[in-house]
């Protein structure tokens, strides 16, 4: 069934009012990332959420969730989601939750919400499927010296001024 163009266009008046008149739209929840960024080898993945308003990430028992299979990942996060404006009153920020460290390879990390709907069943939307790449091993550390010879001299003066200080003290005049 096609519509003329004179019958679509009787229709932007309605669209505009009710765009006028709708509340407007204060629940969000950003697009999940990691940190780091690039990890290496062994290092530990977090995932970070930004939400706030009328969604937000929470914890309950049980959450998140997170599974592996081979090169796939899944984290399953707890988040509430009010559609009543008087319900709408979660502070605005960021929530993290580590993931694992992995080995060197190329990951898909899947990132899941479960929310209770409005019937009191318990919703699953994915918010992000979010490719990683692990590369090697993180470098061992290096010994840093923690003072010159300079330094050691000038520390070993100190230490025997101390010394003779508290062994051998002034005489006091009085």
């Amino acid at each position: 069934m096609c519509y003329s163009a004179q019958v679509r266009a009787s229709y932007k008046p309605l669209v505009l009012l009710c765009a006028l008149f709708a509340p407007p739209a204060c629940a969000f929840i950003d697009l999940p990332y990691l940190t780091p960024e690039q990890p290496a080898a062994g290092e530990i993945v977090s995932v970070n959420v930004r939400g706030g308003v009328c969604d937000g990430i929470g914890t309950i028992p049980g959450y998140p969730q997170i599974t592996q299979d081979g090169n796939a990942i899944r984290i399953v996060l707890w988040s509430v989601s009010f559609t009543d404006p008087v319900l709408c009153n979660i502070p605005i920020g960021t929530s993290t939750y580590a993931v694992g460290a992995f080995a060197t390879g190329s990951y898909t990390l899947q990132v899941d919400r479960d929310y209770q709907g409005d019937l009191g069943e318990i919703l699953r939307a994915t918010l992000s499927t979010i490719p990683l790449v692990v590369t090697g091993a993180i470098p061992d550390a290096a010994p840093v010296p923690a003072s010159s010879p300079f330094g050691l001299l000038a520390l070993l003066f100190i230490l025997f001024g101390v010394a003779r200080t508290y062994l051998h003290p002034p005489d006091r005049l009085a």
